[in-house]
Formats: structure tokens, C-alpha cells, sequence
């Protein structure tokens, strides 16, 4: 991978993660700056995205939550 190519990639993880943590935002009224996210699930036209609050939740598996996302908000991030 070239060095613009690992670029592009993190803009892309990071503008994917600003947008999950918007959606979070909006859907619990909650902000989490650190916002770090585990795995997104993908259904037929939906998914559902685990993330923990912060940095030191982070594998801390009973500290993992988790968003289920309509088709729109799901397309927003994931192009579904």
C-alpha cells in the first residue's frame, strides 16, 4: 500500500467513525469524543455497528455497545 493509499484509508475509517459518532449521538444524546468502533454487522439493508465510549474500553467486551441502524442511517456510513 502505497502512502497517499494509507491515507485515503485512515480519511475514509476516520470520516466513518465521525459519522458513527453522530449517529450515536443523535439516537442517545450522548457525545463520545473518543468513540471507538468494534465491528459494523451488515443485514440485507441495514446493520448494526458495536462501538465502546472510549480508548480504554476497548476490548472490554461488557463495556461494548451496540447501534442498530436504519437503511438510511446504514447507508450513510456503509454504503449498504
Amino acid at each position: 500500500m502505497s502512502e497517499k493509499e494509507a491515507i485515503t484509508a485512515y480519511v475514509s475509517e476516520e470520516q466513518q467513525r465521525q459519522r458513527i459518532r453522530e449517529l450515536v449521538r443523535k439516537n442517545t444524546g450522548l457525545d463520545w469524543p473518543e468513540l471507538q468502533v468494534g465491528d459494523i454487522e451488515k443485514a440485507m439493508s441495514s446493520a448494526t455497528v458495536f462501538y465502546w465510549c472510549t480508548k480504554e474500553d476497548v476490548g472490554k467486551r461488557w463495556l461494548q455497545k451496540q447501534l442498530d441502524l436504519s437503511d438510511e442511517e446504514a447507508e450513510s456510513i456503509i454504503g449498504v
